[in-house]
């Protein structure tokens, strides 16, 4: 089994937990998921299956689109409303000033993210540190927001803001730094991932489904791939670039799909004038190239 699930996450589990129930579903071992979700969040949580696990690397850094539920006048130690509350404050912004302030937060910017995170430190994740009692300083990441919009006012001190931003941001941190430009505190009470990438909630199945359906819920191996351009070798290469071998390419930036007799190699890029393939993935995904 060769491909990609866009799983519905519940409330209540881990990223982990998905893929270990997965792994029950289809009988499969090699599944990974591309791009955690805490167990509080749910929504869009895209995992690979097979051969697919081998392009984590390439989509692991794509668009990210949250709904998030932003409180205000209270915190907690982990950002969420998992946490032990830690501070309050009377001041809760208006809508209208919580728009002028979600304005200034588009575009790159470094952030901290939270210390009741996976990050490693020093080959212990940081939650596990914090927990032990240790004090954690993380590091500031490099992260993009790309669009930033208040949906509505849920209640007195709860705003819903849809969230459009890079891989790696933490909302929990956009919920605390958000707050202390609203000169108070805040916390993210509520999260659902709308989108990742390709993978959107639309024709996101939940476990139940997939185990109804198991297999038939398999996405094909290039359906992140679509706005990937097609490179086509000759026909004559063939046994050359099964086995490795040095293909001449004129220079193209990024990454192309790679065929060959009608065969998907996988993904390759132009290196000194030369093809390289970077994600092999040849006899996982066959096809012709009218149908691609």
């Amino acid at each position: 089994m060769n491909g990609f699930l866009n799983v519905l996450k519940p409330v209540g589990a881990t990223a982990s937990d998905v893929v270990v129930r997965l792994k029950y579903i289809l009988h499969e071992k090699k599944i990974g998921h591309l791009g955690t979700l805490d167990p509080g969040a749910s929504g869009v949580l895209p995992v690979a299956v097979g051969q697919g696990t081998k392009l984590f690397a390439y989509l692991t850094n794509k668009v990210k689109v949250y709904r998030a539920f932003f409180t205000f006048g209270k915190t907690t130690d982990t950002l969420d409303s998992y946490g032990l509350l830690t501070g309050s404050c009377d001041v809760v912004p208006t809508a209208y000033q919580l728009q002028q302030v979600l304005a200034r937060f588009v575009g790159e910017q470094q952030q901290v993210p939270p210390v009741y995170s996976a990050i490693s430190v020093g080959g212990v994740r940081s939650y596990k540190l914090v927990r032990q009692g240790e004090t954690v300083q993380l590091k500031p990441r490099t992260i993009t927001v790309y669009d930033i919009s208040l949906v509505e006012q849920r209640s007195q001190d709860t705003f819903v803001v849809d969230i459009s931003c890079s891989g790696g941001t933490y909302i929990r941190s956009l919920a605390r730094d958000i707050a202390e430009c609203c000169g108070t505190v805040g916390y993210m009470s509520a999260l659902i991932r709308l989108s990742s990438g390709c993978f959107d909630i639309d024709n996101a199945l939940t476990l139940e489904e997939i185990e109804a359906q198991k297999e038939q819920c398999l996405l094909d191996i290039q359906y992140p791939l679509a706005d990937v351009p097609l490179l086509q070798v000759d026909d004559a290469l063939y046994d050359r670039l099964s086995n490795g071998g040095r293909i001449r390419t004129s220079h193209f930036d990024g990454y192309k799909k790679i065929y060959c007799r009608g065969e998907f190699f996988g993904l390759g890029s132009s290196n000194g004038g030369l093809l390289k393939l970077d994600y092999y993935l040849k006899n996982a995904y066959r096809d012709t190239l009218g149908t691609d």
